[in-house]
């Protein structure tokens, strides 16, 4: 009787991640066994659901996990050595530490605090001005308290319009004068309450910024709309004073191009592209029927996008010129046009030009003042 012994494999225990490998490797050669990788995703077989796929916010999760896992396991890593390597690693963990906990907080502070110190990161004129909207009231420089009305200052809120597009209708009439022209170096304002006490009912252009509303106005800027945001809803005089009577003004915001593409002319002068030119007569169009729509008989405008915004005022003063000359005289059975045209256009100094302070003024003064010369082909309106 013979029997048989069987001696299987019995590996010692292994201590360290190599000798593990090589029981499992010797396993494999005992046994003559491969191991099998199963993917559940790759099944397709009867029985066998496929798994939904996850979203991105559940990998974004995922991945944020695993990068979680491998800087702990990093800091692990590196805590456990000892010396200098150690202590380099625990200096350098703490000041990307204090960094990031300090950017959180910058970045915490410039959003919750514009609330809390608005006045602070405004210009004195700018916060005077606020101060007094807010709290109604103001005190003159003579002394006395001048009190705004509530209801009237939220009636011009309400009654604001936001047009868009250009059908607007004009009334015909009879007949009617020219209107009259002018061309001052003087400010936008200004001239509205001048023509405001001859008896008109002007209404003032606010070239307005298309990505900043007021532009600079909180550094008590020099450009145009933020003059206006400066002096209303109340009016301010040369020595930065209270008048003793607020003044009521109506205003047009339109925005013009901003460095729009130039080509050359005959004279290799730069001027407004064709397609640039478009757009910009329809803007001085819109002006003028928003202005009449409202029932305004004076309009005060300014050079629309010369200076700051790089638009020619030569380009610019030609299409006023062309709009009002072409739709806005005076005649029998024609659109309604206005008394007074004003353009106000103080000076400006370029950072980025050589051109004079007082170029757009000018320029305007010459182009408006001089002779119309009616061309082969006119644009009418309705």
């Amino acid at each position: 009787m013979s029997a048989t012994m069987r001696q299987d494999f019995t590996p010692s225990r292994p201590v360290s991640m190599q000798q593990k490998l090589l029981q499992q490797q010797q396993l494999h050669q005992h046994y003559n066994v491969k191991p099998i990788t199963i993917r559940t995703n790759s099944m397709n077989l009867p029985g066998f659901s496929q798994p939904r796929s996850q979203s991105r916010f559940a990998r974004i999760l995922q991945y944020g996990q695993q990068l979680a896992n491998k800087v702990k396991r990093y800091h692990r890593i590196r805590t456990r050595r000892g010396g200098y390597e150690s202590n380099w690693y625990r200096l350098t963990a703490a000041l990307l530490i204090l960094v990031a906990f300090f950017a959180i907080t910058r970045l915490f502070s410039s959003i919750t605090s514009f609330r809390f110190s608005r006045s602070s990161r405004l210009g004195p004129r700018m916060a005077e001005t606020l101060q007094a909207v807010e709290s109604l009231s103001y005190v003159s420089s003579t002394g006395s308290v001048v009190t705004l009305d509530k209801d009237k200052l939220f009636s011009g809120v309400r009654r604001s319009k936001q047009y868009q597009g250009s059908r607007i209708r004009r009334q015909i009439m009879d007949n009617q004068k020219d209107p009259i022209i002018r061309v001052v170096n003087a400010d936008s304002l200004d001239e509205a309450l001048r023509l405001k006490r001859q008896g008109y009912k002007p209404i003032v252009l606010d070239m307005a910024n298309r990505e900043f509303p007021g532009g600079d106005y909180r550094a008590d800027g020099t450009t145009q709309e933020a003059g206006l945001f400066l002096r209303t809803n109340l009016y301010h005089q040369d020595k930065n004073e209270f008048m003793d009577r607020p003044e009521w003004m109506s205003f047009l915001a339109m925005a013009p191009l901003r460095n729009p593409p130039l080509v050359p002319n005959q004279a290799n002068e730069m001027i407004l592209g064709d397609r640039a030119t478009i757009i910009t007569k329809k803007k001085i169009q819109n002006m003028f029927r928003i202005a009449l729509d409202n029932g305004h008989d004076a309009i005060v405008l300014s050079a629309f996008g010369c200076g700051r915004l790089h638009n020619p005022a030569e380009s610019v003063a030609n299409i006023f010129k062309e709009v009002i000359h072409t739709n806005y005289m005076g005649g029998v059975k024609k659109g309604r046009t206005f008394g007074e045209i004003v353009f106000a256009i103080t000076d400006y100094t370029s950072l980025d030009s050589d051109l004079p302070a007082n170029h757009n003024y000018k320029t305007f003064k010459e182009v408006i003042e001089s002779p119309y010369i009616v061309g082969e082909e006119e644009g009418s309106e309705s």
